[in-house]
């Protein structure tokens, strides 16, 4: 019997306990279909760097510097095209080399999660990620979650939009995400969309940090805006891809596929689990009116408009999905 093929996983993102559930269910499906054949070993950049001695440029993906969040994702790219297989990461970060996911965290582009399921497995989303195959050396196989929906932690609590106004808040990357926020009042302090990364916190000069319930840490209350769906993508480096054969293509894209949405429905679970335990964990959640909600949507469509010249179809044909 031929030994199967050794292939690395490399988790880069946080939380490491839920990507690594991904990984792990991704190698169980691959199995199923090509039982035998595919070895993957499931590593953390701070386990690849340790082997290394840290010396490989993957340790940009540990600097929070966002002058250097391009170089980190570079050295992602040509990891995935080295001794690194398989990974997963967010679409803020892959923007960076297909600005056509940035459409990906527009807010309240997504009614619901059905309906993020149909872009994501439909051709939609096959678009999306076959573009990125065309223009980089890495391929998208599906799209996954970092927890879902995203929200507003705080140290206080935020009972309406209203008290937004004012309020020092932190976010990953600038955008319409940022706009929305400055929108209704509030007053953005841009941070890096780091690829590995700590936990959401506010911090000492902030009121406030856009996150998801599970990345968010050491606060105590939450609105609950629900205005962006935290995205992430499984990747297979190109040359990798090609090495395969056409049999052991189909098995990994129907094991991404069936894995992504497994993946979105536990997320799904995590927070109905979260939001159970939020009183007992010391957490209050607070649920917008539905005036708020459609004023925030109303706020938040505006955003759209710099990217209508080059994404407004794809953007509408999302919507109507």
């Amino acid at each position: 019997m031929t030994n199967p093929r050794k292939v690395r996983w490399l988790i880069a993102h946080q939380p490491v306990e839920l990507f690594v559930r991904t990984a792990k269910a991704f190698r169980e499906e691959l199995n199923k279909r090509i039982p035998g054949q595919i070895d993957i070993d499931i590593v953390t950049v701070p386990e690849y760097l340790a082997e290394r001695n840290g010396t490989s440029d993957l340790e940009t993906i540990l600097d929070d510097d966002l002058e250097k969040a391009s170089s980190a994702v570079d050295a992602l790219f040509a990891a995935l095209n080295d001794d690194i297989q398989l990974s997963q990461t967010q679409m803020a970060l892959i923007a960076y080399k297909d600005p056509a996911f940035s459409v990906l965290d527009l807010p309240f582009l997504f009614t619901d999660h059905d309906h993020v399921s149909r872009v994501a497995e439909g051709p939609i989303g096959k678009e999306i990620r076959d573009n990125l195959e065309k223009i980089t050396n890495v391929k998208g196989l599906a799209f996954t979650y970092s927890g879902g929906y995203r929200v507003i932690g705080s140290n206080h609590k935020i009972s309406n939009l209203e008290e937004l106004n004012k309020q020092r808040c932190i976010v990953a990357s600038p955008g319409p995400r940022e706009d929305t926020l400055k929108a209704v009042g509030m007053e953005t302090i841009i941070v890096n969309p780091v690829i590995w990364g700590g936990w959401d916190r506010v911090t000492d000069d902030a009121d406030a940090v856009e996150t998801t319930y599970l990345r968010f840490k050491d606060g105590n209350y939450i609105l609950k805006t629900n205005h962006s769906m935290f995205m992430t993508t499984i990747l297979a480096g190109k040359e990798f891809w090609e090495s395969l054969t056409e049999e052991q293509k189909q098995a990994f894209e129907e094991s991404a596929i069936v894995t992504a949405k497994v993946e979105r429905e536990w997320a799904v679970e995590d927070a109905e689990i979260y939001e159970r335990d939020s009183i007992a964990n010391g957490i209050e959640i607070t649920s917008m009116s539905e005036e708020d909600e459609t004023l925030l949507k109303k706020k938040a469509y505006y955003t759209y408009l710099p990217y209508a010249q080059q994404f407004g179809d794809l953007i509408k044909r999302i919507k109507l999905s």
